[in-house]
C-alpha cells in the first residue's frame, strides 16, 4: 500500500495546481484597466453632459417666459388704461426675470469645473425664482381678469 500513497500524494498536488490554474484565468479574464486618463475624459463627458441639460432646462423656462411676454403683449393692446398700467409693470418684471435667466444661462455656458457648484447652485436658485414669478404672474392674471 506504500506505492498508493505517493501517487495519490502527487495526484492530489497536481490537482490543486490545476484548479489554481483554473481559478487564476477565470479570475483574471478580459477585465480592462481605467486608466487616469480614462477616468477624466468621463469626468469631463460627465461634466460637459450635465452643463448641456442645465443649459437646455434654462433655455425652457425662457421660453415659456417668453411665451407669457407674448400673451401679456396681447392682454396689454386690449386692455383699459387702468390696466395697462398693471400689466406693464407686470411686464416689467417679466423682462427682469428672463433677463435673470438669461444671466444664468450664460454662467452655465462659460462655467468650469471648478466653479460648476456655485453656478449650479445659482442656476437653481433662479429657475425656481422664475417658476414661482411665473406661477404667481398666471395667478395674478386670472384674478384681474376674473374680476373684470
Amino acid at each position: 500500500m506504500k506505492p498508493t500513497k505517493p501517487i495519490m500524494n502527487t495526484f492530489l498536488k497536481l490537482f490543486g495546481v490545476v484548479v489554481m490554474a483554473l481559478l487564476v484565468v477565470a479570475c483574471s479574464g478580459k477585465k480592462e484597466k481605467e486608466t487616469p486618463e480614462d477616468a477624466m475624459t468621463e469626468l469631463k463627458d460627465s461634466f460637459e453632459q450635465e452643463k448641456k441639460d442645465l443649459k437646455y432646462e434654462l433655455e425652457e423656462i425662457k421660453l415659456d417666459v417668453e411665451k407669457e411676454l407674448d400673451n401679456l403683449d396681447d392682454k396689454i393692446a386690449e386692455a383699459t388704461d387702468q390696466n395697462k398700467t398693471l400689466l406693464e409693470k407686470m411686464k416689467a418684471d417679466l423682462n427682469e426675470k428672463a433677463d435673470d435667466l438669461d444671466r444664468a444661462i450664460d454662467k452655465v455656458e462659460n462655467s468650469t469645473k471648478q466653479a460648476w457648484n456655485d453656478t449650479r447652485e445659482f442656476a437653481a436658485e433662479t429657475s425656481e425664482d422664475v417658476k414661482s414669478s411665473l406661477k404667481d404672474f398666471g395667478q395674478k392674471i386670472k384674478e384681474k381678469f376674473s374680476n373684470s
